[in-house]
Formats: structure tokens, sequence, C-alpha cells
């Protein structure tokens, strides 16, 4: 705020949400909160309880420990505690539960160290936090933020006198005790701890018969708030790589994700409800016959992932789909190739949209074999520009560029987009190599960042006790493109859309942002692909049985009304935003046929655009009177499909996904405030 002092200057912001907790072996669920906020009347009620004496002492209460001595010495053996707060601490963080005279004096030597070290509020801060609570949910609960939590259901700034009277009637044996097991018992050790309090001096005799005569207050919480298990068990196994040892479970780390609180839950729905369209099975188990699918969203300029989804029903623990499974990629791999192929020089010239590549049958031979792939909907012709190659996803075309720029260009390409090391074969743009959806949406993201990648990641930071940020850093930002070249593949890519392949995400499942991206679906339909972008956002859908078979679809018919099922969800309440001027980027007419330069007879002219400096300056010597002919029997066969097709819609009857395809959201949970 204006005039405030340099420290209390800073951008509004809320608390995060709590989403999920990290533990190791020993799953005990504890939350530090300051003595501060910890109310007068628990920390009357324990100090009573437990050590009267506690603010007069120097670790040890000698009168109480000869008490207990003597009592011991009798027994063989440890029977009487009269540890002190400080004594309990000390063992709690030095010592195990081992019952011996041996550790007892250890523990009052490093209790009186203690002493010497810390403050009494601070003794009596971290005891609070630290003292064993019992068992909730199968996990240990320790300290009085989640103690409060679980017997209570409610913050420890709101605890009242019966409760904490209740609390530290536990601390002896938390599970013998318990209210929910023993609420007899546990009755009974609240009065004690009432009592108790009177004999202190800190509670008048009078408050004291009131809080007896309350019952139980209890009300079981949970210690369990883990939501998003995909994207928390990727974070995880992301700390393990960038944070120094055992720390993200058992260091007690406050760790902020990535993740939107919004779009995470919103994608969750849309692959399950969008998947069960395709295949309505209701059992959440692991069936192996059961249709699966992931979703991952990236910001584009961060590599932060705004959301990721693993499965259908995903549940910790689970395999995930986004980040661990790898399949072929189909032509969803092709933008990669054609990026690559813009980057790199063409003799004295340059590869722009408008260059063109054969667009024939051919028979090839490899490692004394014969290859004779085609075009998938078996149309041809001489040649065929980039951009039209790549909308129309023309295999042939895309065959014969990476002949022409070199399979190993493009392998050095693929790597520098984040999809590791593939193998150097004339079919990587058909998508022959394996990648994980995650890969492939950040590689995806240097389109729409002007050639920039950035890592993705799941986690911004890893802060201990001190507010010291235990995370590397991330790696820098590193230019894939020029800003030219990834320009021109943003608008080649919308072409991809607006009236390529991809063109059914707008006229049949909604979608009508400016977005560019591709569809991608493998031999005999055992995997469907679609990755796309808007300005800010790249986000893929994957969809697929975990033992390959035929989806019985193609990538249009099954990945992308999912993909626009979760986007039209998550970017609800969103302008439409357009993507920005990009000043490397020029448009200039052209010959559809030959990329050049149009004379008045050209049958097609299109605008195109052009990294600066790389339009042609050549103009097109092409006899079209073929062409002609040509293009006006594609419209007659394109009319004539046209029909067929509204035929055969008409006779199915309703689409599972139709305009205006928003999700139903009557009844809809409400959400955190983005």
């Amino acid at each position: 705020r204006e005039g405030a002092a340099p420290d209390m200057r800073h951008a509004p912001r809320l608390e995060p949400w709590p989403i999920a907790q990290l533990a190791g072996t020993r799953d005990v669920r504890r939350t530090w909160v300051p003595l501060s906020r910890i109310p007068k009347v628990v920390q009357q009620a324990v100090i009573a309880s437990e050590d009267r004496r506690f603010r007069y002492h120097f670790g040890l209460d000698l009168k109480g420990n000869a008490r207990a001595l003597v009592a011991n010495l009798r027994a063989g053996g440890v029977k009487e505690g009269a540890s002190t707060i400080t004594q309990q601490l000390a063992r709690g963080l030095f010592f195990g539960r081992e019952r011996t005279l041996g550790r007892k004096v250890l523990e009052s030597f490093a209790a009186v160290g203690l002493e010497a070290l810390l403050s009494k509020d601070q003794i009596l801060e971290m005891y609070l936090n630290s003292v064993y609570w019992g068992q909730g949910e199968g996990r240990g609960v320790a300290g009085v933020a989640e103690a409060a939590h679980w017997y209570f259901n409610t913050p420890i700034d709101s605890l009242a006198l019966d409760q904490a009277a209740l609390l530290a009637g536990l601390i002896p044996s938390p599970i013998t005790y318990s209210p929910f097991r023993n609420p007899g018992l546990a009755l009974t050790k609240r009065n004690e701890a009432l009592s108790d309090m009177v004999s202190a001096g800190v509670l008048d005799a009078k408050a004291a018969a009131v809080a007896r005569a309350l019952p139980l207050r209890v009300r079981r919480g949970s210690t369990r708030t883990d939501r998003f298990p995909s994207f928390v068990d990727y974070a995880g196994a992301y700390l393990e790589k960038h944070v120094p040892g055992e720390a993200p479970r058992r260091w007690g780390l406050a760790i902020f994700t990535t993740c939107d609180l919004v779009w995470q839950p919103e994608a969750e729905d849309a692959v399950a409800e969008g998947l069960f369209s395709f295949d309505p099975r209701r059992n959440p188990g692991r069936d192996p016959n059961r249709l699966e699918g992931a979703v991952v969203a990236v910001e584009a300029r961060t590599g932060a992932i705004r959301a990721l989804v693993g499965g259908r029903a995903p549940r910790e623990g689970d395999f995930n789909r986004a980040t661990q499974a790898k399949r072929q990629s189909g032509s969803s791999i092709k933008p990669i190739v054609y990026a690559a192929a813009l980057a790199t020089p063409r003799g004295d010239s340059a590869w722009t949209a408008a260059s063109t590549v054969p667009n024939q049958p051919r028979t090839f031979k490899i490692a004394g074999s014969t290859w004779s792939p085609g075009n998938s909907d078996g149309s041809y012709s001489t040649n065929i520009t980039l951009a039209r190659a790549l909308a129309r996803s023309v295999n042939m075309a895309t065959i014969n560029l990476t002949e022409a720029i070199g399979a190993a260009t493009v392998v050095r390409f693929a790597e520098r987009f984040g999809l590791g090391k593939l193998k150097p074969v004339l079919s990587i743009g058909l998508g022959t190599n394996e990648v994980a959806l995650l890969d492939l949406v950040d590689a995806y993201t240097v389109f729409p960042a002007e050639g920039v990648r950035a890592e993705a990641r799941p986690v911004r930071a890893a802060v201990d006790a001190r507010g010291v940020n235990l995370l590397e850093a991330p790696s820098p930002p590193e230019r894939v493109l020029s800003r030219g070249v990834a320009g021109v593949m943003v608008r080649m890519m919308e072409d991809v859309i607006k009236s390529g392949i991809s063109s059914p995400l707008v006229w049949a499942y909604g979608f009508t942002r400016p977005a560019g991206g591709k569809t991608g679906t493998t031999n005999d339909n055992k995997d469907a692909w679609f990755v796309g972008f808007v300005p800010d956002l790249a986000a893929g859908m994957w969809v697929g049985y975990d033992t390959p078979r035929d989806l019985g679809h193609s990538a249009s018919g099954i990945a992308l009304p999912i993909w626009a099922r979760a986007m039209n969800a998550m970017l609800d309440g969103f302008p439409a935003t357009d993507f920005a001027p990009n000043p490397d980027v020029e448009d200039v007419s052209v010959d559809a046929i030959t990329g050049g330069l149009p004379r008045p007879d050209c049958p097609q002219v299109l605008r195109s655009p052009f990294a600066v400096g790389t339009a042609p300056t050549w103009t097109c010597r092409r006899d079209h009177a073929s062409d002609w002919v040509q293009l006006l029997l594609a419209q007659m066969q394109r009319d004539s499909l046209a029909a067929a097709a509204a035929d055969s819609l008409a006779a199915a009857g309703p689409v599972p996904f139709g305009p205006p395809f928003r999700p139903d959201t009557s009844g809809a949970k409400p959400s955190p405030p983005r």
C-alpha cells in the first residue's frame, strides 16, 4: 500500500490451499504453528498436567525425578516417569522409546542442554508441535494443530477450555484414552486435567465445574487432505530429484506446487466423463480392459504444470499415464519435423511454409527390406506445400521432408524440444518413436512461447522452517526456434484447426478460441492423441488401452472431443485472446501449388506466413491447365462426401459431444477463487 514501510509492501495474495502431504515410511502428520497461535488455555492445560514447575526449573524437576528414581530402582526398571516437558522434548528429538535407566540419564543431560540454548517459550513451542497425540486413519497425529483437527475438526485457534483439557489429558497415552475408542476414560482424563489447572492456580474452581459438566465435544476430522493423486505423485517424484536427501518427506517442508486448484478437478472430471461416454464402465478398480486416458496442461512461457491427470480414476501410487507411459505418438509429432525444416538452411535459401515437397507413393529400401507407406486418405499430388501438408497431415510429404533435411536433424531438434533421444529413422515424422504425454505437451509450448522452451515443472518452491527454498533453481529457458520460425509454426498449426485435419475441434466440439494443434493416431487406432495450444497454455490428451488394441476411433473422434471438454471447462470465463502479432513474421501471397509468387491465372492463391527475409522472390512458371481440371474434380468429390456425411450423421442420431460442448454445471461443487 502507498506510504507503507518497504518491508510491508507486497502484492495481494491468498493463503495456499493444502492438497496433500508427503510422508516417509513413518507416516506422521504434523503442522507447525507458532506459540502465538496456540491458545493460552492450551498452554496452561498442558503445563499443569505435564510439568507444573516448567517455568521455574532448569530442565529437571529434581524432587519429582528423585521420587521416580526410587520407584524405578525398587521395580528394577523404568516404571514411573516424572519427566519434565524439556525432558520429553529431548527424548523425542534425540532418543527413541526405549525405557532404560541409561537413556534416562542421557535424556536429563540433553534437557539441561536445551534449557541452556533455548528460551522457555521456544521449548514449549517445540514440544506442543512435536508431541504425539495418537493415530488417525492409519497416520500418526503429532503436534497440537493436527490434534485439534483430528479430535475436533477445528483450527488450533478455536480450541475451548474443555477441549484444551482433553488434549492435555491424552498426552500420557493417547491411544488408551482416545475419546473415539474409550470415551469414558477420555472424560475422566479431561476432568483430571481441569483439576490440575485449578491446583496450578491458572483456573478457578467455578470455571472448572462448568467445563466438567460439558460432554465430550469431539468431532472426528481427517488426517488426509490428499487430492489430485496424479499431480501429487509426480510432484513427489520431481522433489526427490531436485531437493536434497530425504528432505521432501522428513523435514516438514512447505511445498508450493504449480497446480491450479480450479483447473485440476475440471481436467479430472473431463477425462473421467469423456472416457465414460466411449466406455461406460463404472468400476473404479484396475480393469485392464477399460479405456484409459491422460491430460496435461502447461503454462507456455514458464513451464508451470497447471493440471495433470494420469488416468481415468487415479489413486495414490497408481501408474501415471501422463508421465510414465511412453507410447507411439502418431502424427502429433509432425510439427516437430516441420519446425526442424523451417529452422534448417536449404542451400542458398530457406525452407518455408510455401516450400513444396513431392506427394506421390514411393517404396523405400531399408536394411534389406522394402517399405511402402501411403497417405491415410489415399489422395496424392505431384507436390504440396509444407503448410498444406501439415494441415492435412500428409504422410508422404512428411516422409519426403524428413528425407530432405535428414532424420538426424529431426532427432537433434526433438532433443532440444525436450523429447529425449529419438531413433533417427525415416518414419520418425509418422510417430513411430515413443514419447510421454507430458514431454510432448512441453515441446508444444515452444510455439506459443515464441521459440523458447521452459522445462515443465510441478513445484514452485520447497521451503524449510527458516524460510529457505531448498528446491534447485530450474534450468534457464532455452531458445529452440527463432521468433520468426516459431511465429510461422503458430500460423501453420492454426490452419490445422481452422481448415485442416483437426477442424472438428471447432465445428463439432465447440472450441472456438484462437488455437493451434495436431492430432495423432497410431497404426490400427491403438493410440489417439491431440496436443494443442492457446496463447498462454499448451495442453495434450492421450487415449488408449494399457494393453494396446484398436480403439475403434481415430484421434479426431476420441481424443479431440475430450480435449475440447477439458479446455472449454478450464477456460470458461476467460476472454478469448488472439496470438500476439509477431514482428518477425510477414504475410505474402503465393501460388498454392508451386509456392512461388502468383500469376493472374494461378487457380489457388493463398496468404502464407514467412519469417522475415525468407519469402519467395521468384514467380510461378507452372502450366495450370491440368490443375484447374483437378481443382474442379476435387470440389465435386468434396461436395459428394459432404452430402454423404450429412446423411450418415442424420441416421446415426446425436453424437456424444456436440456444440456448445459445455460441461453440465448443475449441482457443481463450489471452487476456490482463482
